[in-house]
């Protein structure tokens, strides 16, 4: 009986992903408020559940909730000595005053923090990346509006490129998710894509981060190719066809 009773309370927490004490009060009156405040620590003991405040809410619940911040710090760390490098080469191609675009990812976050003290105009779809940059005391930040998306901690979407459309962007420093020859610089999101796109296309000078763990991962949508771009920032040598490719498109490796 108490193991069929300690089941259909897990049962309940896990499907609902989480259940007020007095839930199960009301829905097992024989039931004392102190016997099923222990079923609770047997199942927090069994890892199956965490005892909060006034009931409990699954472990599968809570993993599901912070899935996305916990694959987005995970990028943040990952390669974080080439995400360093690059962001160090790519702050010495800033001229001074300009109007830029930063925008969203974790090397552009490194690249966002090497920034040095001067004055800018600075327009980014991320806005984790804009209250980075918003400690520079010279810089002016300006965030575009619209969808936030959870995997990334990016804008985008019609509010977004609505939005851009009368600004005036010198120099953009972008962000890939993954490059090959042939599908060009990708993304995994179709708004961010055209987000991006429209971003390239307005720029007077497109500037890719990119460290080599992008070669060859070709995500679902093409936003630019090497001929839309100028330089191409990166933290080591790339194929010799690659290589090939951007200086028949007279792009700038470094």
């Amino acid at each position: 009986m108490g193991l069929s009773r300690l089941e259909f309370v897990n049962s309940l927490i896990q499907k609902k992903g989480e259940a007020k004490l007095s839930e199960l009060e009301a829905m097992m009156p024989d039931v004392s408020s102190m016997t099923l405040r222990r079923d609770l620590v047997i199942l927090e003991d069994r890892g199956d559940i965490i005892r909060i405040r006034g009931g409990a809410r699954s472990i599968a619940s809570l993993s599901e909730r912070f899935l996305k911040e916990e694959a987005y710090y995970r990028r943040a760390v990952e390669h974080n000595d080439a995400k360093t490098l690059i962001a160090s080469k790519a702050v010495r191609l800033i001229e001074h005053a300009r109007s830029l675009f930063v925008d969203s990812g974790t090397t552009t976050m490194s690249f966002a923090k090497a920034l040095p003290e001067q004055s800018f105009s600075i327009l980014t779809s991320a806005p984790n990346i804009g209250l980075e940059l918003i400690k520079k005391t010279n810089t002016t930040v300006t965030l575009i509006g619209g969808q936030l998306n959870k995997d990334n901690l990016s804008v985008s979407g019609t509010n977004s490129l609505d939005f851009i459309k009368n600004l005036n962007i010198d120099i953009a420093f972008m962000a890939t998710s993954g490059f090959s020859l042939d599908s060009g610089f990708t993304s995994g999101k179709f708004n961010e894509c055209e987000l991006k796109k429209y971003v390239v296309k307005k720029s007077s000078k497109v500037i890719m981060l990119m460290d080599n763990s992008k070669l060859n991962q070709n995500m679902l949508f093409s936003f630019a190719f090497l001929k839309d771009i100028d330089v191409l920032v990166t933290d080591q040598q790339l194929p010799e066809n690659i290589i090939k490719a951007a200086t028949k498109m007279k792009v700038l490796i470094i």
